[in-house]
C-alpha cells in the first residue's frame, strides 16, 4: 500500500458531553501547502486544534473518533510526545506555551541544537532582536504571540497548526506571519491556519474550508473577505473630560513605556485606541483604573487623581475587560461569574440577566466558563463588567474570536452603553471596527500619542496608516469613508 505524504483528517467527530462540537470533519494538507479553516465563534476551531495536537483526549476529556494520519501513520489518541514529532501547534491561548524567562531563553528552549545563526535569523525574521533580553512578562500580548509562533517554528515539525495566529497582532506582525507561512511552504512544510478572520494572510493561503457547528463544507478557492459595518448615529458629547492624562510617563524597568502622554477622553463618548504591538495601549488602560500609577505626570479619572486612590476604590466607577479572560474567571458557572461582582457591590441581581441577554449568553448561563469558545469567554467577561454598572468601561481587544454576527451585536451593545451615558474606551487592531463604533480615535506609537481625532479622517489617511503600521481598512471600510 502506498503511503501518501500528507496530514489527513477523515470523519473526525468530537464532543465533550451530549453535544457534538465536530461532526464528520475531513480534509488533507500536503507539504508545501497552506490550508485555512475558518468559521464563526463556537464552531469548533479550537477543539479541532486540540484534536490535532493530542490535547484531546490526553489532557482534555472528550469523546473523539475518526482518523488523523501523518504520512500514513495513525496519530489520533497517541501520546502528545509522539504527535509533536510531526505536528507543531500554536494555541489560541498562546501564553500556555511560554517556557523561558526571557525572549532569547524561550527561543533557545525550542531549538533542537545550539545554533546561534538560526537563532539570530529567527529573531530578525520576527523583529524580536531588540526584545531578546526582555523578560517575557514585560512583552505586550501581540509580542508574546509572535514569540510563541517563532518558538514553534524552531522545533522544526513537518506540519504546523496555528489557531488564530493573527489575533491581537498589529498589521506589521500579520505581514511577518504571512511571510513566515510562505517561507514554511517553500521549505516543504504543511500549514493549517484556523480563525474567524484571517485578514492579511489571503495571498499565502492555497485552500480554505468553512466550518460551522457540527459540519464542514467543501474545499474552495480563497474567498474575498467581507465585513458588514453599521452606520453610526451622531450623539451629543460632553466637552468635559472624564479621563485626563497630563504629561504621563511610565516605565516597568529601565525604558519608558509611556512617554509624555497627554490625552482627554470626554464623558459619554466611545473612544478607540490603536497602535502597533508594544506601543503602550494596555499600559495606558491600566492607568485609568489605577492598577498602574504614573512614574511622572498625572492621571485624573472623574476628577480623582489615581495616584491618591486605590484600584479597589477606582473599580466602583471603572470596569476593565482585559485580554486573556480565562485568567480572571472565579466561578464554575457562567451566571455566577457575572453575579460575582454584582454581589460584591451589593447591586440588584437582575443586572446579571440583563447583561447575559445583552451579550447573547442566556443559553450558556449554566455552562462552565472554561467550556466556552474564546469569543464567548470575552463576551462573558464583558457581561461581568457591564452588570456592575460602572461609569467607564474599558474593552481591551473585544473583537478577539468574534464572528460577523457577534461583532455586530457587540457594536450595538457598545452603542447602547453610550446611550446610557457610559464612557467606553476600546483598544483594538481592527480598523473597520474602530471606524464603525468610535466617536474619536487615538493612535499610539512607541509609547506616545502619534495622532488623535476623527476615526474617519485618521483611518482614511493612507500615509498615516502606513507610517504607524496599523491595519488598513477593508474595501467595505474604504467605501464607507467615501460615502461619508
Amino acid at each position: 500500500m502506498e503511503v501518501l505524504d500528507s496530514l489527513e483528517v477523515r470523519n473526525l467527530n468530537c464532543r465533550y458531553d451530549s453535544k457534538w462540537i465536530l461532526r464528520n470533519i475531513s480534509f488533507k494538507v500536503k507539504p508545501g501547502e497552506a490550508l485555512a479553516i475558518v468559521g464563526p465563534s463556537a464552531s469548533g476551531k479550537t477543539t479541532l486544534t486540540y484534536c490535532l495536537s493530542g490535547v484531546i483526549p490526553n489532557r482534555i476529556r472528550a469523546e473523539v473518533s475518526g482518523c488523523l494520519r501523518v504520512d500514513g501513520e495513525e496519530l489520533l489518541g497517541k501520546p502528545i510526545k509522539e504527535i509533536i514529532k510531526s505536528i507543531g501547534v500554536v494555541l489560541q491561548n498562546y501564553e500556555l506555551q511560554v517556557f523561558g524567562l526571557t525572549v532569547e531563553e524561550d527561543l533557545e528552549l525550542s531549538m533542537k541544537e545550539d545554533d546561534r545563526d538560526t537563532l539570530e535569523r529567527v529573531l530578525k525574521l520576527f523583529e524580536l532582536e531588540k526584545y531578546r533580553r526582555y523578560y517575557v512578562h514585560e512583552l505586550s500580548g501581540g509580542l508574546k504571540h509572535r514569540l510563541v509562533i517563532a518558538s514553534t517554528i524552531l522545533t522544526d515539525p513537518k506540519y504546523i497548526v496555528m489557531d488564530d495566529p493573527v489575533v491581537n497582532l498589529d498589521w506589521n506582525s500579520r505581514m511577518i506571519v504571512a511571510k513566515t507561512i510562505e517561507l514554511l511552504k517553500q521549505k516543504g512544510k504543511g500549514v493549517i491556519i484556523l480563525g474567524r478572520r484571517l485578514k492579511g494572510l489571503e495571498k499565502v493561503v492555497d485552500r480554505w474550508i468553512h466550518i460551522t457547528p457540527e459540519r464542514s463544507e467543501n474545499t474552495l478557492p480563497w474567498p474575498q473577505q467581507t465585513k458588514t459595518t453599521n452606520s453610526k448615529t451622531v450623539t451629543e458629547l460632553s466637552d468635559d473630560p472624564i479621563i485626563e492624562f497630563r504629561e504621563v510617563y511610565y516605565r516597568y524597568s529601565k525604558e519608558y513605556v509611556l512617554k509624555n502622554v497627554s490625552l482627554q477622553i470626554r464623558k459619554g463618548e466611545i473612544h478607540a485606541v490603536m497602535g502597533p504591538n508594544g506601543s503602550g495601549k494596555t499600559t495606558l488602560m491600566k492607568h485609568i483604573n489605577g492598577l498602574l500609577k504614573p512614574s511622572r505626570g498625572t492621571v485624573l479619572v472623574n476628577n480623582v487623581d489615581t495616584k491618591k486612590t486605590s484600584p479597589a476604590e477606582m473599580s466602583k466607577f471603572v470596569g476593565i475587560v482585559f485580554q486573556d479572560p480565562e485568567k480572571y474567571f472565579v466561578s464554575e458557572r457562567v451566571w455566577d461569574e457575572v453575579a460575582f461582582g454584582v454581589r460584591n457591590l451589593g447591586l440588584d441581581e437582575k443586572n446579571v440577566d440583563v447583561a447575559l441577554r445583552m451579550l447573547n449568553l442566556e443559553d450558556r448561563k449554566d455552562s462552565s466558563p472554561y467550556s466556552l469558545s474564546m469569543g464567548e469567554k470575552i463576551r462573558l467577561y464583558i457581561a461581568s463588567v457591564v452588570a456592575m454598572d460602572p461609569q467607564i468601561i474599558i474593552l481591551d481587544e473585544p473583537t478577539t474570536g468574534q464572528d460577523e454576527g457577534t461583532l455586530e451585536q457587540m457594536m450595538n451593545t457598545i452603542k447602547k452603553l453610550r446611550d446610557m451615558n457610559k464612557t467606553i474606551v476600546v483598544v483594538t487592531h481592527d480598523s473597520d471596527f474602530a471606524l464603525s463604533v468610535a466617536d474619536r480615535l487615538t493612535i499610539l506609537k512607541d509609547g506616545s500619542v502619534y495622532a488623535e481625532g476623527s476615526p474617519l479622517e485618521l483611518l482614511n489617511n493612507i500615509s498615516l496608516v502606513q507610517e504607524v503600521g496599523i491595519e488598513p481598512l477593508s474595501i467595505e471600510g474604504e467605501e464607507k469613508c467615501l460615502a461619508k
